[in-house]
């Protein structure tokens, strides 16, 4: 990556299962007028989402979140797909209704950017209806569009 990018690492909080398997997670960001700038889909990180600008820190040559400055309007899923084969159909599904996807096939996860441009009406019914159907499970790793009238 050019250099007005860099690596931000987030401290993440694990549970009493050691869910998420690392403590710390690094996102690219890109420097901007008014700090940096996210443009990496979160795995594990929450309230974050590409597009974003924060604020860091930084600490023994590494950078660390602070703050989110300003919202770029995207939410983030991650969905673990079921069996392994499936998950490059999900993300082709998921890329095709327009949301951005990261793979980490070892653990047969997507981070999935919506962007504000898109709605969540057909994402949220397919991923109700995969997860009724045993395909696959997810989470919101941040929100920022309305929920549609009909899954409220």
């Amino acid at each position: 990556m050019p250099c007005d990018y860099k690596i931000v690492l987030w401290r993440l909080q694990q549970d009493a299962q050691g869910y998420p398997p690392a403590s710390v997670e690094g996102l690219w960001a890109r420097r901007s007028e008014s700090g940096y700038q996210v443009d990496s889909i979160p795995f594990y990180a929450y309230g974050i989402a590409p597009g974003d600008t924060i604020s860091i820190t930084e600490e023994d040559d590494q950078a660390w979140f602070e703050a989110v400055q300003h919202s770029g309007g995207a939410s983030v899923f991650r969905i673990r797909v079921k069996a392994t084969a499936e998950l490059e159909q999900v993300r082709a599904a998921l890329e095709e209704f327009g949301c951005p996807c990261q793979a980490e096939p070892a653990v047969k996860m997507l981070a999935v950017e919506v962007p504000p441009s898109r709605t969540l009406d057909t994402l949220l019914y397919y991923l109700l209806t995969q997860r009724e159907a045993g395909t696959l499970d997810f989470e919101e790793g941040v929100l920022r569009h309305a929920i549609p009238e009909e899954f409220r």
